[in-house]
């Protein structure tokens, strides 16, 4: 049996978290998978709020919705996830998904950025919910991802501190540093925001 890549291995986690009606975030829009998989975990009663600076990543996913009938479970914002705030309230959300690193199909010079990236994160845990889960699919096998990959692993360590519980998927023996998922679960007890200052 292969092993599941880190995108499969998140939506495999993240399915018995979601339920029906709950608001959710796929704060890296890309083509559209993340996005579908979040809509139908929700319901008919629930939320997904899609976000992409990329006008072409947008209209991706949203093809991708159509098609799969579910667009009226779906808002769409072109927009830096940094801004999730502005349509989300603290403590709504059960779930967050963070897919880094650059659309496939497009220009691999466009990438995540790490410090936006960073503050992004800061965000999320401000909007999801006591037992929310936030999941990160990290991408060091480039430059540009090779450093997001290694702050981003440090903060998310960070947040143990904070009661969360936090773990770490990768393959080993790769070729290459191979992608990653960072999956952490907001404590029930606490409900602070860990900020991120660069």
């Amino acid at each position: 049996m292969t092993p599941p890549r880190p995108t499969q291995l998140a939506q495999i986690l993240l399915r018995n978290s979601i339920h029906e009606g709950d608001i959710v975030i796929d704060s890296t829009a890309g083509n559209g998978h993340d996005t579908v998989f979040l809509a139908e975990c929700v319901g008919l009663n629930g939320r997904v709020l899609a976000f992409d600076i990329q006008e072409s990543a947008i209209r991706s996913a949203k093809a991708a919705v159509i098609a799969a009938n579910l667009g009226d479970r779906v808002e769409f914002h072109q927009l830096s996830h940094a801004k999730m705030a502005e349509h989300a309230e603290h403590g709504s959300v059960a779930a967050i998904m963070f897919n880094l690193g650059y659309l496939p199909g497009n220009d691999h010079h466009f990438t995540t950025q790490t410090e936006e990236t960073l503050t992004a994160m800061a965000v999320a845990t401000d909007l999801l919910k006591p037992g929310g889960i936030l999941s990160v699919v990290c991408y060091p096998g480039h430059p540009e991802g090779a450093v997001e990959a290694e702050l981003v692993e440090v903060w998310m360590s960070s947040l143990t501190s904070d009661g969360w519980c936090v773990a770490k998927y990768a393959m080993l023996g790769t070729r290459k540093p191979a992608p990653f998922l960072l999956m952490g679960r907001k404590d029930g007890l606490k409900s602070g925001t860990t900020s991120y200052s660069p």
